[in-house]
């Protein structure tokens, strides 16, 4: 699995951005939602103005800063004789395609297709695209709204929300007030297969509460029950018995964890991936590794891998009838 943060993304415009210079781009374009994101960095880097599709759908005027003017002025966004037409990633092309037919009639001008990651090294849907990314992959700015969470193992302090302190942690009445008032840190969107914790099962009607509360959907919830207050002893690893739960279930595809020592000890227990939000870094077993500890989950992904390899255009010869 590769992941990709905010520093990657920018680090791989960066060195791509001689891939455009030849386009003679007016206007950058962006895709909502995500391709708003490279849309911005590229138009910076650029010192080009930027818009998002709906409004350059409306021949709005492009919007900039008073301390930098963009080096190419437009009144209108339709004055721009080429525009890059951008977007975060293109798997099936199926985005890129409805953001080309979004486009009104009455614009002259030309149209530059752009992702920056791609699942094929031919896309035929995009003109560029600045790296070759194979599948699976997240990206930081959607892990928390990926579909992959309906596969997903879901740590709660740390993930959902902070951990509490050791105070709290060792007393009981401290803690079911940390429970029932925990600020959260940042909310998924998605169904989450299991959701799991190393708190006492005494503890799983302030859990759902909590979960509850903010509308956090999940088909499982987990208390390992391997915390025990009054000295904050543990009765076991807590790492240990998140990596068992996560081994066990083989649709399970991805762990996320809080804390970088657990999620390093989780992934190498394991052989699958772990991503970790303390740090924003995933976490993978090698190859030896992964294929010794799980066989049966590395061949699936093998074979999801080699799925989204295929070209799209190849897919849709294969699946035209007759």
């Amino acid at each position: 699995m590769n992941f990709i943060s905010y520093a990657d993304l920018s680090g791989d415009i960066r060195k791509n951005l001689h891939k455009l210079y030849d386009r003679e781009i007016d206007l950058v374009v962006g895709i909502p939602r995500s391709g708003m994101i490279p849309a911005y960095m590229i138009a910076l880097y650029l010192n080009l103005s930027c818009i998002d599709l709906v409004s350059f759908c409306r021949n709005e005027s492009p919007a900039n800063g008073s301390t930098r003017s963009p080096g190419k002025a437009l009144a209108r966004a339709w004055d721009a004789q080429t525009i890059l037409l951008v977007d975060d990633s293109i798997t099936s092309g199926k985005s890129m395609r409805s953001a080309v037919e979004q486009l009104p009639e009455a614009f002259a001008g030309k149209v530059v297709r752009l992702a920056v990651y791609s699942s094929s090294t031919t896309p035929g849907e995009v003109d560029v695209h600045l790296r070759h990314l194979t599948w699976p992959r997240i990206f930081e700015w959607n892990v928390y709204h990926h579909g992959i969470l309906i596969r997903s193992c879901v740590d709660i302090d740390g993930v959902l929300y902070m951990s509490p302190t050791q105070e709290q942690s060792q007393d009981r009445e401290q803690y079911r007030a940390f429970l029932r008032n925990a600020r959260p840190l940042i909310l998924p969107s998605g169904k989450i297969h299991s959701l799991i914790s190393s708190r006492p099962e005494a503890y799983r009607k302030e859990t759902e509460a909590w979960l509850e509360k903010y509308g956090i959907r999940y088909e499982r919830l987990v208390l390992l029950g391997l915390a025990e207050h009054g000295g904050g002893q543990r009765l076991a690893s807590c790492s240990a018995g998140k990596a068992d739960y996560y081994h066990a279930e083989a649709k399970l595809d991805l762990f996320l964890e809080g804390d970088p020592g657990q999620a390093f000890a989780i992934a190498k227990a394991t052989g699958k991936p772990v991503f970790c939000v303390g740090d924003n870094r995933l976490y993978r077993a090698g190859a030896r590794e992964a294929l010794l500890t799980d066989p049966a989950w590395v061949l699936r992904s093998t074979l999801k891998k080699l799925g989204q390899s295929i070209p799209t255009s190849l897919k849709r010869r294969l699946h035209k009838p007759g």
